[in-house]
Formats: structure tokens, sequence, C-alpha cells
């Protein structure tokens, strides 16, 4: 069962997205718990309005709204600056997730974005580090032999990436087809068609949900692109969910947003996967990333899982090393020296650390494991 608050932030969530009649408000209900609850689904924003009900908790999470909308703010007139400088450059740029979520919600400011994503081709680091410093934007480390570079401006974080996923398989042929299908808008601005950012929005959380992350956020935005599904080719998205593999995990998910938001009612599978996205919230948290992962690896226990799961991340799959590294379609070979450039790129990144904290797995127990396998399996992972 749901517990009291896990309901009632549902309930808040359905009266600020569809006008449902406002929930009651409880003496169980513990506004600390429901605050904490809130940020870290990341949807004040959404639900901060119907608060109204409640006076108590809206007081207490007052000050995280008004930040909240100061950031929202700054980001949509630095995204709107970038974007529009790199496209005066002759760069080619696609904005991503939030940027494109936000459209969908009944005003763009309840939707919380962490930073701003944006896709650019050709990729030259040189030229898009001279525009993002002269916006004013300080770049997070040198350039990344990863999929994206970090550039940061206060409280404004900008994501430009050089490609959407690691992989080199059925995503990464979609995201070839996806530069076919991009529109421009009156404004001559990039965007994805409908249909890609459909896609794209499986793919990303396909990827996180494998990885612990999860939250009610991205609940919220299934529902809300079903909404407008009308609008797009759905024989054309299902095409490319298919050939990833995804139709399970895509009907799984869009049940459990119309059971979040009320027009379903719960079974075994979404009571589950809706307390986890409860605790684990947007990022997760340290237990749920690291028995995801280990869950995702091997169908044995902890001890196993963490050995498998060092390994894995040492020695990428094949598939994830080829996406990194082109030169491996022409020559395979070329494999070991691969690898041996990645790990000698993380040890002078300085990464290293990073890397101790994600692979210290002291703590995760065989319960945990078993949990996370089970979550995956409700998700249709």
């Amino acid at each position: 069962m749901l517990t009291a608050d896990q309901q009632f932030v549902l309930d808040l969530l359905r009266t600020s997205l569809t006008g449902a009649e406002h929930p009651v408000v409880l003496e169980e209900l513990d506004v600390r718990a429901m605050a904490s609850t809130i940020r870290r689904n990341g949807i004040l924003p959404t639900v901060y309005q119907s608060l109204g009900v409640f006076p108590e908790l809206q007081q207490f999470l007052q000050m995280d709204y008004y930040a909240s909308v100061s950031q929202s703010v700054n980001q949509g007139y630095s995204g709107q600056q970038v974007l529009e400088t790199l496209g005066e450059a002759g760069l080619q740029c696609v904005p991503l997730k939030g940027w494109e979520m936000r459209k969908l919600y009944p005003n763009p400011t309840m939707r919380q974005m962490t930073d701003i994503d944006v896709l650019v081709r050709p990729y030259r680091y040189d030229v898009i580090e001279g525009i993002m410093r002269s916006l004013g934007f300080v770049p997070e480390g040198e350039e990344s032999s990863e999929k994206h570079d970090i550039f940061c401006k206060g409280i404004v974080t900008v994501e430009v990436h050089k490609r959407l996923t690691d992989d080199s398989g059925a995503i990464r042929d979609w995201e070839v087809r996806m530069w076919d299908r991009v529109v421009a808008d009156s404004d001559g601005r990039c965007h994805m068609s409908g249909e890609d950012v459909y896609v794209f929005h499986f793919v990303h959380m396909h990827q996180d949900f494998g990885n612990g992350l999860f939250g009610l956020r991205r609940i919220v935005d299934t529902w809300l692109l079903n909404q407008r599904r009308d609008q797009i080719d759905a024989e054309c998205v299902m095409r490319e969910l298919d050939s990833m593999g995804f139709a399970n995990f895509h009907a799984k998910m869009t049940r459990l947003g119309r059971v979040c938001m009320g027009e379903e009612s719960l079974d075994e599978d979404t009571e589950l996967l809706l307390r986890h996205a409860h605790g684990c919230g947007i990022f997760g948290n340290g237990k749920s990333h690291k028995a995801g992962r280990i869950a995702k690896l091997t169908d044995g226990g902890a001890a196993t899982g963490k050995v498998r799961s060092i390994i894995a991340a040492v020695f990428l799959p094949y598939s994830r090393m080829r996406a990194q590294f082109p030169i491996l379609e022409k020559w395979p070979v070329l494999l070991p020296a691969c690898w041996a450039k990645r790990i000698t790129s993380i040890l002078r990144s300085g990464k290293l650390k990073q890397y101790e904290v994600l692979l210290d797995y002291r703590g995760i127990t065989d319960e945990d494991v078993a949990y996370a396998r089970k979550v995956l399996r409700a998700g249709g992972y």
C-alpha cells in the first residue's frame, strides 16, 4: 500500500495537471517527509500552487520554490542565447530533454530542469568553447572524450552533447535517422520531430531506470507526452522503440503514467514502481544505483555482482567501446589498445575518485539486489 504521504503527493500532481479536486489534508501527514519527497522527485514547481490547500507545507517549501523559479527564468534566458549563438556560428543545435518537456506543461516554469541539454553537429570543441566563454560560461575541465561537455555560469549549467547515446547498435542507428527528421521552427531554430522527442524520452528514461534513477517527474513527463500522441506518427514511434527492444518498457511506463494520474487502478507492479519512484527520486540514491547495476549484470547475489560490476565499469562492453572509439568498427583488433587509452584518460582526468565512489559496494546486500531486480522486472526492463 502507498503511504498517506505518498498518496497525497500523487493527488497534488493530479490537481496541478488535470484540475482534479484538491486532496484532503489528513492529520497524519508528515510535512518534512513530503517536502523531502517533492524535492527529491523534482516536482516542486509543478505542485507548488496546489499546496495552497496545505499552507504549512507550502510555507516550508517557499524558499525552495522561489529558488527554482529563479533558476528556471535564468535557464530560459541563457538557453535561448546559447541556441541562437551556436546556430549563428553555423552549428546545427537541437535542444533536448527538459527544454522540450517544459512545453508540455500548463506553464513552462512548472517543469523543473537541472540543466540545459543541447545536441550539436558538427562538434567543434574549439568553436563551442569560444562561444560559451563569450556568453559567460566556464567549461568544467578539459574537452571530454565522452558524449558531452559541461559549461557553467552561476546557477545555469549547459551540457553540450556530441551524441545521444553510448550505444553502437539500434539506438545509435535511430540517432542517425533522427537527424534526417529534424525540423526548424519559425525562427529557424532546429528541433527534434515530435516522434523523436517521444522516442528519446524513452531512450533516456530506459537508461536511467536501469541505473536506479527514476522519480515522479519522469512519470509525469511520460503521461504528458501521451496526451499529445495523436499529434505524432505512433507507428513510426513504435517501430523505433521495437527495434531497440523497448516495447515492454514503453507499455509498462505509459500505464504507470495513467495510474499516477488516477486514470487506471493500481496493481502490484505499478504500486512497486510508484513506491520506488518516491524513494529513489530523479537522481536515485547510492543504494538504488549500485544495487540496480548489479541486478542488470548478473542473476547472482551481491558478492558476484560486485565483481562483475567493477570489471564492467573498467572494461566497457564492446558496443559502448565501439561508440566511443569508431576506429573499432574497422579494426576490432584494437580493442585492448582502446581500453588502455580509456583507462589512461580516466587516470589523467582526475575521475578516478568518482569511480572509487561508484564502485564502493559496501552496504549493498543480497536483499537490496533482489529488490532492484524486482523493480526492473516490474518496469519491463
